[in-house]
């Protein structure tokens, strides 16, 4: 039996093709990659480009790599593990090759809207407690202060945090 030529294509594999989808789910066994991630490891790798296009349109097809899953998944695992603001995580997913604005607009708006990111500044603040407990008003306002700037949030919220968690470690000191 003869097959058509466009089925019989399906069932010719290309080994280059073959050896990158081999490379990319070796990577993917491991974490989560992006779209951008992925196609600069298989470059790395010396894949060319037919051979990382092809690759990479399986793996989008199998859903194994989703920018937009990757970034809701992404922001939501910083905020919970390694809390930071929100310039932070837009510079975070740019660095990762998120850069369609809409998407990253989209999903940080989703995330703070769950998350109240004074309240995610002062949790920080609280478990970092020692390390101000002894300094003087002034340094411990002006290394909290500084220490959540560095950490991507807002100089409105970062301000906030700070008074209340010095507010609150100082109570504590005083019962």
């Amino acid at each position: 039996m003869k097959l058509h030529p466009a089925s019989e294509k399906l069932f010719q594999a290309d080994e280059g093709v073959e050896k990158a989808k081999k490379a990319a789910f070796r990577l993917l066994s491991g974490r989560a990659y992006t779209r951008w991630e992925i196609l600069e490891k298989l470059k790395a790798r010396g894949f060319i480009g037919p051979v990382i296009d092809e690759t990479i349109v399986a793996l989008e097809e199998l859903r194994l790599i989703d920018d937009a899953d990757f970034a809701r998944r992404f922001v939501q695992e910083k905020i919970r593990l390694r809390p930071m603001g929100r310039p932070m995580l837009k510079k975070e997913l740019k660095r990762r090759g998120i850069s369609d604005p809409e998407l990253v607009e989209e999903v940080l708006d989703y995330a703070f809207t769950e998350v109240d990111s004074e309240e995610l500044a002062l949790g920080l603040l609280r478990g970092r407690k020692s390390r101000y407990s002894s300094l003087d008003r002034q340094k411990a306002l002006s290394r909290m202060y500084g220490f959540l700037r560095r950490r991507g949030f807002s100089g409105s919220d970062a301000r906030s945090a700070v008074e209340r968690a010095w507010a609150e470690f100082t109570n504590e000191e005083e019962q």
